[in-house]
């Protein structure tokens, strides 16, 4: 068996159903466009109660020309129909705008996977029969590993294809949810490892990781953090725990034989780079020995909603350093502001905070492991070539080196490192 996950675009779909054997379980989800049209219908329904018939119709449209075929029609009318009476029904009824958006792009999954099934006459499963979530007292929602394993192993008995709409679940209460950050290939993979497929694939648009052959799995969840990588990481750890490899393959080229993502460390290291970027320094007397601190500041930043890129901080606890979206700088100084001057218990009076736009250069690889030198070699190529490096931290499982640049020296330090 293998299972294959794919982003069904109007052009793909002839080559992905050829990709869907009989030992082939197939997870599907739809692409960017068509999510942003039904995002788009959601937010005019639910917060300006207007009908969203424009962008219904756009969706009609759009898969209508996926397959003139009967059946196939038929369906997707009484689905797109479904998701017209979700939507009136928001309109009057008081309910979370996500919670609406997730039924909402859920269904366009499904009608995703109904345009492959009808194309190759297997087996389609509901995807958010299989992944489980729960929600807490909070109503903050957990991934239900164990009980989403025993779903898969219950209903996946049956011989291929198979094809499941990805990215989506079910909490207890009934309710649709999103799967994480990248829920159909996290999907696979887990599907992958439970059933100890042969291999899992990832089908993308372009040469798999960078064009890189062969990466080990925490190489490839280092790559798999920076801004342009093709999937997030955590679609990774599923196959590493059930030690299934993964194949990232182009979807537009059939030559391509793809990235192999195993436990080989045979390779040598690479380099990874975000741009965009801001560098926060928070710095002053008033943070030596303030148990807290740095939760303090990271708490405050989550609330604000700003996904923190990196992290330095010395020993002396003078000062913390981290990067995030320069998008995010104006949130990340009112969220620094309102705790620096709202909380009494901070006396903060001389805490400085310094922006910097930036860049980051991380090399990594299973090969720096335990190899004195390597980061003097690191540090040494740039102080030769004239580029000063701002901040760096490296991981203490001693993959990788992340070092924070002036934006402008970005591209000649990959440069330096790829030769």
């Amino acid at each position: 068996m293998i299972v294959k996950s794919f982003l069904l675009k109007q052009d793909t779909l002839k080559s992905i159903s050829a990709l869907c054997g009989k030992d082939t379980v197939a997870v599907i989800r739809p692409e960017k466009k068509i999510e942003i049209i039904l995002r788009e219908a959601v937010r005019k329904t639910i917060r300006e109660k207007k009908s969203a018939r424009e962008e219904m119709d756009q969706v009609r449209a759009y898969f209508a020309a996926l397959s003139a075929s009967e059946s196939y029609q038929e369906k997707a009318t009484q689905i797109i129909s479904n998701i017209e009476g979700y939507l009136r029904e928001g309109m009057y009824v008081i309910t979370s705008e996500i919670s609406i958006q997730d039924y909402v792009l859920a269904r366009c999954a499904r009608l995703c996977a109904e345009a492959v099934n009808n194309q190759v006459k297997g087996i389609l499963i509901d995807g958010t029969e299989l992944m489980l979530c729960h929600a807490d007292a909070r109503g903050v929602q957990h991934f239900d590993w164990m009980g989403s394993r025993e779903q898969i192993k219950s209903r996946l008995t049956t011989s291929g294809p198979v094809i499941i709409p990805g990215g989506y679940g079910r909490l207890d209460s009934g309710y649709v949810v999103r799967v994480g950050k990248d829920g159909a290939h996290m999907m696979a993979s887990l599907i992958g490892a439970t059933l100890k497929a042969e291999s899992i694939e990832f089908y993308i648009e372009g040469h798999g990781i960078d064009g890189i052959p062969a990466m080990t799995y925490d190489e490839a969840a280092h790559f798999c953090a920076s801004a342009h990588a093709p999937f997030a990481s955590s679609a990774i750890w599923p196959a590493k725990n059930g030690e299934v490899p993964i194949v990232v393959k182009d979807i537009n080229d059939s030559s391509f034989k793809g990235t192999f993502i195993s436990t080989d460390s045979s390779h040598q290291t690479d380099v990874i780079w975000d741009k965009d970027l801001t560098l926060v320094t928070v710095y002053g007397t008033g943070l030596l020995g303030r148990v807290g601190m740095s939760s303090s500041i990271f708490s405050c930043l989550s609330k604000a909603g700003v996904n923190v890129r990196f992290i330095a901080q010395t020993s002396s606890e003078y000062s913390i350093s981290f990067a995030v979206r320069s998008e995010d700088k104006e949130r990340t100084q009112e969220a620094l502001h309102g705790l620096f001057m709202d909380n009494p218990l901070l006396p903060l009076d001389d805490v400085v905070v310094l922006n910097k736009e930036v860049g980051i250069v991380t090399v990594f690889g299973s090969r720096m492991r335990n190899i004195p030198g390597t980061s003097g070699k690191v540090f040494g190529t740039l102080g030769q070539a004239g580029i000063n490096i701002i901040a760096s931290a490296q991981g203490g499982e001693e993959l990788s080196i992340s070092l924070v640049l002036e934006e402008a020296d970005v591209d000649k330090a990959v440069e330096l490192f790829k030769a």
